[in-house]
C-alpha cells in the first residue's frame, strides 16, 4: 500500500511538471479562432515551446496546428494562467492575422521568439492557398524574423514594409510588393540618417523600369521631425 501511494506520488508530480498552460485566441481574427498551449508562464510572462490549434470560427472546424519553439506573451496583473482556458485579448495574443499579400485571404503570423534585430520580436508567417491551407512563407518569415519586429502592412499601396536601425540615428524603412507568384520583392526605400550635426539626411530609392532613382534631401532636425 505505501509502495503504491509513493508511486502515485510520483506520478502526480511528473504530469504536473509537464502540465501546459491554456489559452483561448477568439478575438483577433473575424474567420478564425485558436486554442495555445504553452509551457512556461512565470509571474505575467508566457513562452516557450507552444502548440497552437487554429479553427474555423463559424463551423468550429480544425483547420491546422502549428508550433512555436520559443512563444512569447505578457498577461495582465488580473489574468492567472493557472485557472485554465485563459482567454486573451485582440492584442494581446503571439498570434497575428491579417492579408499580408493582399490575395483577399486571412494569412496567420505566430511570434517565436525575440530574434529580429535588438532582441525584437520575430514570426513564423504562414500564408493561406485558396484550399484554406497555411503554408509556410519562407521569405516573410525572413522579413520578419530578422528586422524589427513584424513588418507593416498597407492595405491601400498594397505594400509591405520592415524597419531597420543602426544604432541611435540611422533608420531605413524598404517597402515591398508582391509579384504574380507571392513573391516579395523590394520597390522602394527611404533611409533618415541623422548622424551629422542637427541634419537629417534623408535618402530616398524607388525602382523604375529596373532601374534605381535616389533622392537625396536634407533637413534640419527640429523641421523634420516636426513635421
Amino acid at each position: 500500500m505505501k509502495s503504491l501511494i509513493i508511486f502515485c506520488s510520483i506520478v502526480l508530480v511528473t504530469n504536473t511538471s509537464k502540465a501546459q498552460f491554456k489559452f483561448l485566441a477568439n478575438n483577433s481574427s473575424d474567420q478564425y479562432k485558436a486554442k495555445i498551449f504553452v509551457d512556461k508562464c512565470e509571474g505575467n510572462a508566457c513562452g516557450g515551446k507552444a502548440t497552437v490549434i487554429i479553427y474555423d470560427k463559424v463551423t468550429d472546424r480544425e483547420i491546422d496546428t502549428f508550433h512555436s519553439e520559443d512563444l512569447d506573451f505578457g498577461l495582465t496583473e488580473t489574468q492567472n494562467a493557472k485557472l485554465g482556458w485563459l482567454e486573451l485579448g485582440k492584442y494581446q495574443t503571439p498570434l497575428i492575422f491579417g492579408d499580408f499579400n493582399f490575395d483577399g485571404l486571412e494569412d496567420l503570423a505566430i511570434r517565436n521568439g525575440n530574434h529580429g534585430a535588438y532582441s525584437s520580436p520575430s514570426y513564423q508567417v504562414y500564408l493561406t492557398s485558396k484550399e484554406n491551407k497555411f503554408l509556410l512563407s519562407n521569405e516573410l518569415t525572413k522579413l520578419a524574423s530578422e528586422n524589427l519586429g513584424m513588418f507593416d502592412v498597407d492595405k491601400k499601396t498594397k505594400q509591405i514594409a520592415i524597419h531597420q536601425k543602426d544604432g541611435c540615428c540611422f533608420d531605413k524603412t524598404i517597402n515591398y510588393k508582391f509579384d504574380a507568384k507571392n513573391i516579395p520583392y523590394e520597390d522602394s526605400s527611404v533611409i533618415e540618417d541623422s548622424s551629422i550635426a542637427d541634419i537629417v539626411t534623408v535618402i530616398t530609392q524607388k525602382i523604375v523600369d529596373g532601374k534605381i532613382k535616389r533622392t537625396v534631401q536634407k533637413f534640419k532636425m527640429k523641421d523634420y521631425y516636426n513635421q
